[in-house]
C-alpha cells in the first residue's frame, strides 16, 4: 500500500513464489490458503501484474496447477508465470487463458538468441556452467554460441 500511494499503482506489480523455499523457507500447511488471500488483496489493490515464480526446476517444490489456477481467477489483470517453460508449456499457458506472459530467466543465459530459437522452433541449449552464477568476467555470460553458430 505504501508503495501504491507513494509512486502509483500503475508503476507496481509484484513476484510471488509460493513454495520457495529461498532463505529456509518451509512449506506450511496455510500456504495455498495465505497466497489466495494474497492475491485478492493484490488485485483489490490495483497492482499491474503478479508475477508468479515455480522454482521447482531448481529443486523446490512445483507450485500445484490448482494454486496458479486460483491466483489466475483472483487477478484481473497482468498475471506472469515463470519457472521450467518450454515453448509448448508456454504457448498451452497462454492459450489456455492461464498467463498472460510467461517469464524466462535462465535460458537467456545460456541461449543468447532465445527469442529467435522460440520463434523458430529451435531447440534450447542445455549446456549451463552453474559454477560462473554471479561471478565476474564474461565466462558463463557472454560465451554461449548462437544457435546458427553452432
Amino acid at each position: 500500500e505504501g508503495t501504491i500511494k507513494a509512486i502509483g499503482k500503475d508503476k507496481v506489480g509484484i513476484r510471488l513464489s509460493p513454495y520457495g523455499v529461498a532463505s529456509d523457507m518451509h512449506y506450511y500447511p496455510e500456504v495455498d490458503d495465505t497466497y489466495k488471500y494474497l492475491a485478492e488483496k493484490l488485485n483489490a489493490l490495483g497492482v499491474v501484474y503478479i508475477h508468479l515464480a515455480d522454482h521447482s526446476s531448481m529443486g523446490a517444490p512445483e507450485v500445484p496447477q490448482t494454486i496458479k489456477t486460483a491466483i489466475r481467477d483472483r487477478m484481473t489483470g497482468t498475471l506472469i508465470l515463470c519457472g521450467g517453460y518450454t515453448a509448448e508449456r508456454a504457448e498451452e499457458d497462454l492459450e489456455s487463458g492461464l498467463a498472460n506472459l510467461i517469464a524466462f530467466g535462465r535460458p537467456f543465459i545460456n541461449n543468447p538468441d532465445l527469442a529467435e530459437r522460440l520463434a523458430n522452433s529451435n531447440p534450447l541449449s542445455t549446456e549451463l556452467d552453474k559454477d560462473t552464477f554471479y561471478s565476474p568476467g564474461a565466462k558463463g555470460y557472454t560465451d554461449y554460441p548462437l544457435y546458427a553458430s553452432r
